[in-house]
């Protein structure tokens, strides 16, 4: 892989035999493939929008969102590549990063000028007036390239980006309103995108009165990646200015206005159609205190993200309250056994559907919360990657051109003074195949298309799950989940959901810890260590293998049973849906009703999961010689 930018992940390649089971290494060459695909290699931009069901299947420029969501492709491409060891198409990568790079400058990272990017600052126009011809910052973006540099620091071993980090700092805080101890970014500062600095300054310094205000219809999204990027720098140098920052920052976030309520009547709106109303929290409910909202959980979930860094850097235990409790509430917006969760309840314009960017979130939230020791949520974190998160991956293809030809309307982006350059149609689905949905029902993804903000969230989610699927500090190793994974010091082989075995191939760890989920029976586990029963010695809901010499084969068995389970969605609402969902110990292998209309991408198609063995295969394993644990 090109070095030019300090991106390189190197790592040891080699063929093994594997069960033909859920291998996230592999969902991660694929998001490679599709993300690579969909950045324009002219404009070194991502194109933001990808239409499939439309007789011409179609990827699409959209406003200032792209240069904004630039950085979460950039950092999702060195996280992937450090899961698979993809090397496809680095070239275009490497000058995509180096147009990134370039677009840092004097502390901010900034939406430049360009003629042939007309769309570029018409974002929501009816919200922040006509774009301007002027670079403008937006100020959750320069976060975000923050959150891009870290890891690019951190996977490639090298330090040559600390002067741009500590440049976004400080811009960061110099462009803050302050007031009192807090500060804030005004959602009508500029154009083009919420809290979007222009270079001639901001237009309007007001503090937001609510949550739901603005063009996204969330305020304190657009604050989380600045809190997450300064805490992680800060936890590498100890920078008091970026503590500061996110300080003043998670302040601001965390004020009540922002909290609390539920969700209104569908119907009702406050300013935007898909975000509904909201009412006061039911009696004896302080939903303000505990996190709880009523809107956008993607929007929430990039801030509980952010206040979460914040309260383990600073030590702050009301922080970490504030977002256990919230995470805690989200579950119960969805069907947490699938990985699902309502986004948007109570909304005015669409029925209950689960954002990608949300999937993502959900692994993250649940991964961080447990290494904190604020709870043991890997079980929720199992769930949402066996079932929600990979499910909302883009994989068939034969599928979308059956999608694509039943479909007789344009996409909403095909108009007839579209300006040159924003619509591409050049082979859509094969170029895109990895990326993910906007947006799920349980069952089904209904007219099918893509905003790459979720594509870029989710498969950060890929990675999230993966890092934390096996964890290692000097010759111990931690497994965390039973899925396949390569590692320095074991391999894991899991045949789940077929049969419940496990196999650890142990190549120099001298003490192993492996994490028996909920559902697995204890009494009927068994373990062998190379092929020899084994005393089953468990520490909290852990077996611990100890005095190991490094070369050992160790399994465990377990029955899987098959169970039924209805769930509801949206109860108690007109947008009231009942599924009925069969599972496999944690995989859902089937759900009912089926989506059958032919504009619709059914989910859990997986009757192929539920035959006895599972079938093995020759493949090929990576290990990276970085991973990074502070993404």
């Amino acid at each position: 892989m090109s070095d030019d930018v300090g991106i390189s992940v190197g790592g040891e390649r080699y063929t093994d035999t594997r069960p033909d089971t859920l291998d996230l290494a592999e969902r991660a060459r694929l998001a490679v493939h599709g993300i690579m695909g969909s950045i324009d290699p002219e404009l070194l931009t991502m194109y933001g929008l990808v239409f499939y069901a439309t007789p011409r299947p179609h990827q699409s420029h959209w406003a200032s969102a792209e240069t904004t969501c630039d950085p979460k492709f950039a950092e999702s491409l060195v996280l992937l590549r450090a899961m698979c060891g993809s090397e496809d198409m680095t070239d275009l990568q490497a000058r995509y990063f180096g147009a990134l790079l370039g677009r840092v400058q004097d502390g901010l990272y900034w939406d430049l000028r360009n003629p042939l990017r007309p769309w570029r600052n018409s974002y929501s126009s009816a919200f922040y007036g006509a774009g301007k011809d002027e670079d403008f910052c937006c100020t959750a973006g320069a976060g975000r390239m923050m959150r891009t540099l870290m890891a690019w620091r951190a996977l490639s071993g090298r330090d040559g980006f600390d002067g741009q980090i500590r440049d976004l700092v400080r811009g960061l805080l110099r462009v803050a309103v302050k007031k009192d101890d807090y500060a804030y970014y005004p959602e009508k500062g500029g154009w083009g995108e919420p809290c979007a600095y222009p270079r001639s300054g901001w237009l309007n310094t007001d503090e937001a009165e609510g949550e739901t205000e603005g063009g996204e219809g969330s305020v304190v999204c657009f604050h989380g990646h600045q809190i997450y990027g300064a805490m992680q720098w800060h936890a590498a140098t100890g920078d008091p200015t970026a503590l500061e920052l996110a300080a003043r920052l998670s302040r601001y976030v965390m004020k009540p206005k922002f909290w609390g309520g539920v969700p209104g009547p569908a119907g009702e709106a406050i300013t935007l159609g898909h975000i509904g109303a909201k009412l006061p929290d039911p009696p004896y409910t302080a939903g303000a205190e505990l996190g709880h909202w009523f809107s956008h959980f993607h929007a929430r979930a990039i801030a509980l993200r952010g206040l979460l860094e914040y309260g383990r850097g600073a030590g702050d235990e009301r922080v970490l309250e504030f977002v256990r409790r919230s995470y805690e509430f989200t579950l119960s917006q969805g069907i947490p056994r699938l990985g699902w969760i309502n986004g948007y309840p109570g909304s005015k314009t669409a029925d209950s559907r689960c954002e990608s960017c949300s999937l993502g979130d959900w692994v993250a939230l649940g991964i961080r919360l447990s290494d904190a020791g604020l709870g043991d949520y890997w079980d929720d974190v199992d769930a949402c990657a066996r079932n929600q998160l990979v499910e909302q991956q883009v994989t068939d293809a034969a599928l979308l051109r059956r999608i694509a030809a039943a479909s007789t309307a344009p996409s909403w982006e095909e108009k007839p003074d579209v300006p040159a350059g924003k619509l591409n149609y050049d082979d859509t689905i094969a170029r895109t195949l990895g990326v993910f949905f906007g947006f799920g029902r349980p069952n089904a993804v209904s007219e099918p298309w893509v905003m790459h903000c979720c594509t870029s969230n989710a498969s950060q989610g890929l990675y999230y799950a993966w890092e934390g699927a096996v964890r290692e500090r000097g010759d111990t190793a931690e497994v965390n989940l039973l899925l396949n994974r390569a590692s320095r010091l074991l391999d894991v082989r899991s045949h789940l959901p077929y049969e419940g075995r496990i196999e650890l191939r142990n190549k120099g760890a001298r003490r192993i810890r492996v994490r028996i989920p909920a559902w697995a029976g204890r009494r009927e586990l068994r373990a062998t260590v190379d092929g020899q029963p084994a005393e089953l010695d468990w520490m909290g809901n852990g077996l611990v293998f100890c005095g190991l010499t490094g070369r050992e084969a160790i399994a465990l068995t377990f029955p899987v049973k098959e169970s039924t389970a209805t769930y509801t969605v949206a109860a108690n609402t007109p947008r009231e849906h009942a599924f009925t969902c069969t599972f496999r110990a944690s995989t859902c292998v089937d759900i009912a009703p089926a989506d059958t209309s032919p504009t619709s991408y059914p989910l859990y198609r997986r009757a192929h999961l539920r035959a006895g063995l599972a079938p093995l295969q020759r493949g090929e394993s990576f290990v990276a010689n970085r991973i990074d644990r502070d993404w």
